[in-house]
């Protein structure tokens, strides 16, 4: 079964629906988080993935922010659990491989709210 369904191509065509998926939600990610987060905030254009990297002014600690986060049931993972120099404490990584709906969208506003807080 395996062998044809990339025999006949059928991969390819998985392939290319999952990517238009992910360009889709990257995008709408993106404006989200634009239009919500402190002016300022700086957003990766990945090249690769369905991760964004993303930068926020230098006082906001990100790591401590987590914990607010989570208190609304919103996860991303903080900037300095990718090194292991003090670095990075500013950002955070959040994942757009979710489908795209109403509730993310509302999630990420929320995440902009509490950073301007």
């Amino acid at each position: 079964m395996v062998g044809d369904f990339l025999k006949n191509g059928r991969y390819e065509n998985h392939l290319r629906k999952i990517r238009q998926i992910l360009n889709h939600n990257c995008n709408n990610y993106i404006n989200t988080v634009l239009e919500s987060f402190p002016k300022g905030t700086k957003v990766s254009q990945p090249q690769g993935g369905f991760f964004l990297w993303i930068e926020l002014d230098k006082n906001v600690d990100t790591a401590a922010f987590y914990h607010l986060a989570m208190q609304h049931k919103i996860s991303f993972a903080p900037g300095r659990i990718f090194t292991f120099q003090n670095q990075f404490s500013n950002c955070m990584r959040l994942s757009f491989g979710l489908p795209w709906s109403n509730e993310l969208r509302t999630s990420i506003q929320t995440l902009g709210k509490l950073i301007d807080q």
